[in-house]
């Protein structure tokens, strides 16, 4: 840890710092991941996580996506439901 930010509270240890909250930085990788699925960048199949809507206007692109309902309470805690 940095001596001079080892007694502030997390926040401005943060602010000092120029660094996003865990929260932040959790919704970014949410984005990136997505991205990677939308683009077939990875190798999960997208179709068994999410369905593209097709009954709503978009603004210009198709890629807005619904979400897989799961029964089971593994997939509770996986990145699309959150």
């Amino acid at each position: 840890m940095i001596p001079e930010v080892k007694d502030l509270p997390y926040m401005e240890r943060l602010h000092r710092l120029n660094l996003w909250t865990l929260e932040e930085r959790r919704i970014h990788a949410d984005l990136i991941e997505h991205y990677k699925l939308i683009n077939g960048i990875t190798s999960v199949k997208i179709e068994s996580l999410f369905e593209f809507d097709s009954y709503s206007q978009t603004r210009g692109h198709s890629y807005k996506l619904q979400k897989n309902h799961f029964n089971r309470e593994l997939h509770q805690h996986f990145f699309t439901n959150e």
